[in-house]
């Protein structure tokens, strides 16, 4: 028989049981904080020491520019074969079909930049372009950098940069930056990513981005029902109810969300640090492309 009175007893149960509780309360909070939060994706982050090893070209898949073919599980998702992740040269085709029309030329000097490069998708079909100026790409994700670092430089440069809106290059240093698929997974720092792309950028530079916007939500409902995004969106109660009514629609949080403009809230967001000159649907799959001149 307990010497403690049953009344003692059943606080003391009580009290350990709400002490359990609040802190699992407080590791699922932290624990959710660290993943919406992440500065960048560091390499190997759950060892305490790596080696970069030198690549061998020889046994590596290339395209047709001999530059290597990164492993599958690099590819963010973009295709099931290498034939399939190297379309990444359809959609550098067709930015450059949009801009050289604005007047862009990649023929001359001026350095470009690669926004959210991953492992090299898109700037591997730069490299005709690569002998006058510099070609960069930055991504939040080591493991990216990394590789293409070790594997496609040269021609190109990479470094790993945050979700901090900070890149580390002097004022007007590019005259072209791209971000395919980039500012559909920015939430809350959109706007001061925008200000460090203007302060980047040269008085004569272009920038081509790529959103999802309503004519995105059109697609999702249609063309593109069967895609993961379409279900993923559905998933939320306000989306479905709210699709008709946004300035600005975000689901899932952090480098992972999904995000989505009123093309006019963007205009009006955009207007003192660019003008939008050209927009193009279905540019980059279901989203569409915005090009943008420094005011």
């Amino acid at each position: 028989m307990s010497i403690y009175p049953k009344s003692l007893r059943k606080w003391i149960k009580s009290k350990v049981t709400n002490i359990v509780k609040e802190e699992n309360r407080k590791n699922k909070i932290n624990s959710e904080s660290n993943v919406n939060n992440k500065l960048y994706y560091p390499y190997k982050s759950d060892s305490e020491f790596y080696i970069i090893q030198k690549s061998n070209f020889n046994h590596q898949l290339k395209c047709e520019y001999e530059l290597p073919i990164p492993p599958k599980d690099l590819w963010l998702g973009y295709g099931e074969n290498p034939d399939e992740y190297l379309k990444g040269r359809i959609q550098i085709n067709q930015m450059l079909k949009i801009t050289k029309n604005l007047g862009y030329d990649p023929e001359k000097p001026g350095n470009i930049l690669d926004f959210g490069c991953g492992a090299g998708r898109m700037i591997r079909w730069l490299k005709p372009y690569s002998e006058n100026k510099e070609i960069w790409g930055v991504d939040i994700s080591s493991e990216h950098i990394i590789w293409a670092n070790n594997n496609l430089n040269p021609p190109f440069n990479f470094a790993v940069n945050t979700v901090v809106p900070h890149l580390p290059f002097r004022d007007n240093y590019f005259d072209f930056i791209y971000a395919g698929s980039v500012f559909t997974h920015i939430d809350d720092l959109s706007d001061s990513w925008f200000l460090e792309l203007h302060r980047i950028s040269s008085d004569k530079a272009y920038l081509y981005l790529t959103i999802q916007d309503r004519h995105t939500i059109e697609l999702l409902e249609t063309k593109y029902r069967d895609k993961w995004l379409s279900g993923y969106m559905r998933k939320f109660p306000e989306y479905n109810s709210e699709k008709e009514n946004f300035n600005i629609m975000v689901g899932g949080r952090g480098p992972d969300s999904q995000v989505f403009y009123d093309i006019e809230y963007l205009k009006k967001s955009l207007k003192t640090l660019f003008n939008i000159v050209s927009i193009a649907e279905e540019a980059y799959g279901y989203q569409t492309a915005l090009i943008l001149r420094k005011k």
